[in-house]
């Protein structure tokens, strides 16, 4: 990443000691950084146009997007265990570990929620995991799994909204009730 201190060179996925180290800002800034890398990516892909090119730039393509769900479900989990308390034991920061604290943490927090979007975002980063270079050969699943990715990152902003709503409405309700305080003292 230019000029990043978070993570290897061409986008490796951070270690973990960085990534408990980084600041929401830095989370913030990596992730934006390695999404636009990302679209780079799926660009050439899309522009070679060939099962060939399709190959050659897979590689390249699954280590951003696992990259980047590092670097944005870290974020997620963060701002969600500061706005929600830990419901679930917190993750390592393996992709896999965060998304499962993410998605049981949000399960537990709406569990009659029948939308299916929790669901649908598990099978895309659990899937996401498991692909290899080869599983995207042709243009065509190279395009159903960015915009697999696109519905994952929209997940995500919605459940990083629902912390940010969270920790505004605590933020309010401390500032309300330091307000009353002040009134009532002489």
């Amino acid at each position: 990443m230019s000029g990043s201190s978070h993570g290897g060179p061409d986008g490796d996925a951070p270690d973990a000691a960085v990534l408990r180290g980084a600041t929401p800002y830095e989370l913030w800034q990596d992730s934006q950084e390695t999404s636009q890398r990302l679209a780079e990516a799926y660009g050439r892909i899309l522009d070679a146009g060939t099962p060939e090119a399709c190959l050659t730039g897979a590689a390249a393509f699954l280590r951003l997007a696992r990259r980047y769900l590092a670097l944005r479900l870290s974020a997620v989990a963060a701002d969600r265990r500061l706005a929600f308390g830990q419901q679930v034991p917190p993750a390592g920061v393996a992709v896999a570990a965060l998304w499962a604290e993410v998605f049981w943490a949000a399960r537990a927090g709406s569990p009659e929620d029948d939308s299916g979007v929790l669901e649908e975002a598990d099978a895309s980063v659990r899937g996401l995991l498991v692909l290899s270079p080869a599983d995207l050969a042709d243009v065509g699943t190279v395009t159903a799994w960015w915009e697999r990715l696109q519905r994952v990152e929209e997940t995500l902003g919605g459940l990083e909204m629902a912390a940010q709503v969270a920790l505004e409405v605590r933020r309010e309700r401390y500032e309300h009730e330091l307000g009353i305080r002040q009134l009532g003292t002489p």
